[in-house]
């Protein structure tokens, strides 16, 4: 019988399918005869299965217990080379072993019986092996079942004194199936094999799959798996992905415990202490691409990072346009040290949020950030930012005044009335009218004294002077009520959303138990994505056009100057002139009144414009080109009144929120050493060939497994390729061992021997920096986010637990003190809002 197996042609030996079968009729009563007489290995040479070389990249399952015979069960992977991995299943007939067989190598009569395992439904397991006493070589190794072994009730074991995991232990049967292997000269001769079990075996195909010899995930998949680890998919989507490629998830021959156990082995530099010589020597590896990234590091008395800063050649180039607004925060949850990760964010010509560097600090002591500050500093070749925005954090802000003086500093107007809601709230959720008026009084007051005559009156009209929480609220004014900013640029942003979300998205990128390594790695690719997001609204400004939305030539104007994403907001803006008159109130001044209700973004008061429409001067009192960069919708309703929409002045179109001419050089630095046409690397081009044939060749086994005849056709041009690719495979490996001997007689050095190796840099000069300690974090604890958004709200009032009323407590509830007549019918829904 012909006999299809890469690499290994089993019955080279066989003339012809008669011949084997007499074979097997012969040795029948021989092997009835070995089932009585078992010869098993004995002496001082015998070797258990620590001899047998293991995969360092096993992800079978669990780790068996019950003794020696369970943890030596062989995997798929293990089960040989890299190439004899079946990966897939075989439509290929599978002969069973018979005495005298022969191989090349023990490994594949360990292949040829896992196959045959895997067609019956058992598996196999290594049991002992003998070395020779001439060349200390392996010539005998016994092969059995992994239900051998004497059966243990684990009920009457001693139960450990510490509370252990759940284990699961395979049930033994004492099962005497087996196959043994001698060394006789070259090759390996079968001298027993026992064939009956004494247990049943299992029948179902897909049940198969978890039998830890059979199961496993292949090199090849290793290495696709690795790669989709990299853009940090799930175990889960993983396995999505793997059961398109099989047909079915069934097919596949490992579960998600085998895949998550296998990522989570493959980022173990924070484990083996070299998280930061690997992150160092990749800080010089980026370094060789580009020449202007920066980095900076902190260590104490023992050698180990207390504070980390790194910035690439981009973002420098791209600060020098953008340093006019920064946002920064504090996050934690993105590395296994739970060191805070301290990200400077920009806002880039789109609107879009750009990374300006990033850093890790061990602690948020004032020290700490003023070292971080000073590295952005040095980075940025001195430049102060003009407008920072950050949390409300005092160490901060002392750092911030001492090393950018110069800067306008702003709380993030959120995290204060976050900060607020839990002394504030209740007040609030009594008094609504006083919790309508007080967020107005913060939102709609333009101007310093507006807002200090209306908080006044508010104090007075509601009677609530003496509130101390309102009073410390009052006391920090200037550090985020708008009406104290309207003169700075803080485009589009009160709160550091920007930070924020740049947070979100880069946990979408990195878990909590990653190395600093590996969130570089992220690092850069979420900079990459940041890049090709503005390529993308790039092209959409020189190949796309958009409708005008009305008839006005400065708005054409606007759509041809701008980028796309601020001519959108510059069009929100011209449909809120619909929403407003304009009164002369004098010869330059226009008051501009909603015409019904509250304006989105406005509220529901009037604005007054100055306009001088000779000079092309116009002044509102909301002071959005201050802020903002673009003219407001209470601007445009007074332009449109007084017929000046031809153009929007020249000095109202901000050079930031335009497209630099042709003759300008970009910001955007390009890395000369990398082409623009870059292909992808022999690797990858491996990956994506074998995910191909896989889902290729799976559709052709649906189509095969329908009839007898199809099936007999897919294994004769199986066996066809088989031995194609065999003959393919020793031609090139003849010709790269050819290779190599010319390029060692030529004395061409190696890697190991230049000191390096290849794409990773040396970390030799790094080995003295020792990884980062836990730090212990403030600031909010590890739960959900509470969302209130920017207002005060009002907080739920307090319910009574025994009856589920509002108006009293529970020690004053009246069921305590007369009984209830008659049990209400209790709402769900009612206590659940």
């Amino acid at each position: 019988m012909d006999f299809w197996f890469p690499g290994i042609d089993l019955n080279k030996l066989i003339k012809d399918e008669e011949h084997g079968q007499q074979s097997r009729n012969d040795t029948s009563n021989q092997d009835q005869d070995h089932q009585h007489n078992v010869e098993e290995p004995t002496g001082n040479e015998e070797q258990t299965t620590a001899d047998i070389p293991m995969s360092d990249n096993h992800t079978g399952a669990s780790a068996e217990t019950g003794g020696i015979d369970t943890r030596d069960t062989m995997s798929t992977e293990d089960s040989g080379g890299d190439d004899e991995v079946q990966s897939t299943p075989s439509l290929t007939p599978v002969e069973k072993p018979y005495p005298d067989m022969l191989f090349d190598t023990w490994q594949e009569a360990l292949m040829c019986y896992n196959r045959y395992a895997k067609h019956v439904g058992f598996s196999i397991k290594c049991s002992t092996s003998r070395n020779s006493t001439v060349d200390k070589q392996k010539d005998k190794q016994l092969f059995v079942c992994n239900k051998s072994g004497k059966p243990v009730d684990i009920n009457k074991q001693e139960v450990p004194p510490v509370r252990q995991r759940n284990r699961f232990i395979t049930k033994k049967t004492d099962c005497k199936a087996r196959l043994r292997v001698k060394r006789r000269g070259q090759k390996w001769h079968v001298t027993m094999f026992i064939e009956e079990h004494n247990h049943p075996c299992l029948k179902k195909f897909s049940l198969k799959r978890f039998l830890r010899s059979h199961k496993g995930i292949p090199k090849e998949e290793r290495e696709f798996v690795k790669l989709l680890h990299k853009v940090n998919l799930s175990a889960g989507r993983v396995m999505s992905i793997m059961a398109e490629l099989y047909g079915k998830l069934a097919n596949v021959p490992y579960v998600r415990k085998d895949v998550s156990n296998y990522m989570a082995t493959i980022d173990t530099a924070a484990q083996t202490n070299k998280d930061m010589s690997l992150l160092l020597a990749e800080f010089e590896k980026v370094k060789k691409d580009d020449a202007d990234f920066f980095h900076k590091l902190d260590l104490d008395h023992d050698d180990r990072v207390r504070r980390i800063f790194w910035v690439d050649g981009p973002a420098r180039a791209a600060y020098k346009k953008y340093s006019d607004c920064l946002s920064f925060d504090a996050t934690y949850m993105t590395n296994c040290y739970s060191m805070p990760c301290t990200p400077f964010i920009g806002i880039n010509r789109y609107g879009q949020s750009i990374q300006l560097g990033c850093g890790f600090l061990r602690n948020e002591q004032e020290a700490d950030y003023v070292w971080l500050f000073e590295a952005f500093l040095e980075a940025m070749d001195g430049v102060q930012p003009m407008n920072i925005i950050t949390d409300q954090d005092v160490a901060m802000r002392n750092a911030i005044a001492a090393i950018f003086p110069d800067a306008c500093h702003r709380n993030c107007r959120w995290h204060i009335m976050q900060n607020a809601q839990p002394v504030l709230g209740n007040d609030m959720a009594k008094n609504e009218p006083l919790r309508l008026e007080f967020n107005a009084t913060i939102d709609y007051s333009m101007t310093v004294s507006e807002f200090e005559t209306r908080c006044a009156e508010m104090l007075l009209k509601y009677n609530v002077a003496d509130n101390t929480h309102l009073q410390d609220l009052y006391d920090i004014r200037t550090s985020f009520v708008p009406a104290y900013f309207k003169d700075r640029f803080f485009p589009f942003l009160q709160t550091t959303a920007r930070s924020e979300g740049f947070n979100a998205v880069l946990k979408r990128y990195v878990t909590p138990h990653n190395s600093l390594h590996h969130f570089f790695e992220q690092y850069m690719k979420l900079q990459e994505s940041i890049e090709v997001a503005e390529d993308s609204n790039e092209f959409k400004d020189e190949d796309k056009v958009l409708r005008c939305w009305g008839e006005w030539p400065m708005e054409e104007q606007a759509l041809q100057v701008y980028t796309m994403p601020i001519y959108l907001r510059f069009r929100a803006e011209l449909r809120k002139v619909t929403s407003y008159n304009a009164n002369q109130v004098a010869e330059h001044i226009f008051d501009v009144v909603p015409i019904s209700g509250s304006v989105f973004g406005y509220g529901k008061r009037s604005y007054r414009v100055e306009a001088n429409s000779n000079e092309g001067m116009y002044n509102c009192e909301c002071a959005k080109i201050s802020r903002d960069g673009i003219l407001c919708c209470h601007v445009l309703r007074v332009m449109g009144q007084l017929g000046d929409v031809q153009a929007i002045p020249a000095h109202y179109i901000l050079p930031r929120w335009t497209m630099p001419p042709d003759d300008i050089v970009q910001e955007k630095m390009e890395l000369p050493d990398v082409p623009a046409d870059r292909k992808l690397s022999n690797k990858e081009r491996k990956l994506l060939r074998y995910g191909t044939l896989c889902n290729n060749w799976t559709d052709y086994a649906k189509i095969a497994s329908e009839s007898e005849k199809g099936t007999a056709l897919a294994d004769k041009y199986m066996r066809e390729l088989g031995k194609e690719l065999t003959a393919m495979k020793i031609t090139a490996a003849a010709k790269r061992k050819e290779k190599k001997k010319q390029g060692k007689d030529q004395g061409v050095p190696s890697m190991s021997e230049l000191g390096g190796d290849a794409g990773q840099g040396s970390s030799t000069q790094y080995q003295h920096v020792r990884d980062p300690i836990m730090t212990t974090t403030k600031g909010r604890p590890e739960e959900k986010r509470k969302k209130s958004g920017l207002h005060l709200k009002a907080s739920k009032p307090p319910k009574c637990k025994g009856c589920g009323s509002a108006q009293h407590s529970t020690a004053e509830c009246p069921s305590k003190i007369t009984p209830s007549t008659e049990p209400k019918e209790f709402n769900f829904f009612h206590d659940m809002i």
